[in-house]
């Protein structure tokens, strides 16, 4: 078949596709076309291309790289990134769903963490209790100034605006807390020497103007008189253009305002919501970032995340594990959050070597592995190498790995993605990073309305802010390190893992969801058939995202096992 408008058409839209969201999705389907008219065989995937085909790729490539980081369009980026102090939005069991920089400190709360509302005093407390009988529809207070206390000292120190916000595709609403008050930074005083000339003395009188806005109190702060302030600012006006106190005012809040927007920003180094992370550090030089969730001093158990499903949890699965006794230990897997990742080994002998090297520094044998989608390959693979690694294992959500029939049954976005992971890696890698740029300018949302529209229930859960800070907090563990994690994990989902399925000789009961548009009972069946240890259960009113739709029906079969396995 003659694909050439089709590649013209891939390379017109991966163009398009910086700048258009209409574009990427038509690039997606276009390489999907591509793809049904090309031979299967990885191997010879590139003779169906020209050179100068590859060439536009490689210069996409570098364009992208070479462009300007986008604005913020997400609504909820955007709220904490356009004040220049501290800001957090909460969702309405007051986890936290975004935060700047700055917010993470004065907060003391970074992304997934709860928000503790002794950060404020008791009696603007009050004002923000009435904002939360608002949410719930037990009131009419929709916004509330607050007084926001110092972590370190405890004494007041900054007030916030608390406002309900709701937006277009979210079915209900967000609270936002903002700073109403500005810093004058190190970096303000240089800006204003750069751009004006202005002396020390000069940047100092302003500064203090800035804090008081009374000429008086300047003067009495410096031991010098009135009327050498009143000279002082006169050259100050002259030498920024300002026409009047009140505009000269403004400039410094714009000044201000402009400094600490550029170095606030969502928080680029990943941090552990539940704030236990520790980093291991083997002698090879490999990082593994681990953190824990349920009883502290509980039955161990290794969790394992997938590309879909973060590990952090609705809080009663945390309050069950605790009732159980039973520590559930989550190392961040390659390339998520901190943990390094190996790209001179294979996907699949990277994440099975970190797992290893957990397993050792943590000198566990036989204990129960946990893996949502495909966090379950590693396990599977560890298993395999060593057979007395795990008693057990149990799988949630989307197997692929395990029953490759379903791979035909795929949305076109996944199947086209799972498709060139196989055949083009550097392309894959080439789309991730354009769709990592339409996350930065449209947010989250953007990503999570396409990979799951095929399934209204995982919508449900990305359009419900009491479940919806989990996803976000989910994507953004994956994606903190780049694009190349995604991509990778793509390429695992084709780990040969078949065999290691065959040869299994512990038992592994895997959960399916029922609505995923991928669930056929016949086809796990046959997987039963394949190995007895193995046992399928359907888990109903649940799709890819099921670990956040049936908590409890999943937790409680985690701990019936983990606890039917207790060394």
């Amino acid at each position: 078949m003659n694909t050439t408008e089709i590649d013209l058409d891939i390379v017109s839209d991966t163009f398009r596709a910086f700048v258009d969201q209409a574009a990427f999705d038509s690039l997606i389907e276009s390489w999907n076309q591509k793809l049904n008219a090309l031979e299967a065989d990885a191997s010879v995937f590139e003779r169906h291309f020209s050179t100068a085909f590859f060439k536009q790729m490689d210069m996409a490539a570098d364009t992208l790289d070479r462009l300007d980081a986008q604005a913020f369009e997400d609504p909820l980026e955007r709220l904490v990134s356009e004040v220049s102090g501290p800001a957090v939005v909460i969702g309405p069991d007051l986890r936290v769903a975004s935060v700047n920089a700055e917010g993470k400190d004065a907060f003391g709360a970074s992304q997934g963490m709860f928000l503790s509302l002794d950060c404020m005093t008791p009696e603007t407390r009050m004002d923000f209790d009435a904002l939360l009988r608002t949410h719930s529809g037990r009131g009419n207070r929709a916004q509330a100034i607050v007084q926001i206390l110092d972590p370190d000292t405890d004494e007041p120190a900054f007030r916030a605006e608390a406002f309900l916000f709701k937006t277009s595709n979210q079915d209900g609403c967000y609270i936002v807390i903002r700073s109403l008050e500005l810093d004058w930074t190190s970096e303000v005083s240089a800006s204003l020497s750069h751009a004006f000339g202005m002396t020390e003395a000069e940047i100092e009188v302003a500064h203090q103007f800035f804090e008081c806005c009374d000429l008086a109190k300047v003067a009495q702060s410096r031991g010098v008189s009135v009327h050498t302030v009143r000279t002082q600012m006169k050259t100050i006006l002259s030498k920024t253009g300002a026409t009047s106190q009140a505009e000269l005012t403004r400039l410094f809040s714009m000044v201000a305002s402009r400094q600490m927007l550029q170095t606030r920003g969502l928080i680029s180094e990943w941090q552990d919501p539940l704030g236990r992370e520790k980093i291991i550090i083997t002698g090879a030089g490999r990082r593994i970032a681990w953190t824990w969730m349920g009883a502290k001093d509980g039955t161990p158990a290794i969790f394992l995340r997938g590309m879909a499903m973060g590990y952090l949890l609705p809080e009663n699965a945390e309050r069950k594990l605790k009732r159980a006794g039973i520590k559930l230990l989550i190392p961040s897997r390659p390339g998520y959050g901190n943990s390094s990742l190996h790209g001179e080994l294979p996907v699949l002998e990277d994440n099975r070597a970190s797992l290893h090297a957990f397993l050792v520094e943590m000198g566990l044998k036989g204990c129960v592995g946990i893996g949502l989608s495909d966090g379950i390959i590693p396990l599977l693979a560890q298993q395999d190498k060593d057979p007395d690694t795990f008693s057990a294992l149990v799988s949630v959500g989307f197997n692929g790995c395990l029953n490759r029939a379903a791979f035909r049954k795929l949305p076109v976005p996944q199947a086209t993605l799972l498709r060139l992971a196989r055949t083009a890696p550097r392309l894959l890698e080439l789309i991730a990073k354009i769709g990592q740029r339409m996350i930065q300018r449209y947010g989250v949302d953007w990503y999570l309305d396409r990979a799951h529209a095929s399934t209204p229930l995982d919508l449900q859960i990305c359009r419900n802010p009491a479940t919806a800070t989990l996803v976000r907090d989910a994507c953004s563990h994956l994606v903190v390190q780049g694009t190349r994690t995604f991509v990778r994990d793509m390429q695992m989902f084709h780990a040969p893992v078949d065999g290691a399925i065959d040869r299994l000789a512990i038992p592994i009961l895997s959960m399916v969801p029922t609505e995923d548009g991928l669930f056929d009972l016949d086809e796990y069946r046959q997987l039963e058939a394949r190995n007895s240890r193995v046992k399928v259960l359907p888990v109903p009113d649940s799709a890819d995202l099921l670990i956040y739709q049936q908590t409890d029906f999943i937790m409680d079969r985690i701990i019936e096992i983990v606890s039917g396995h207790r060394q």
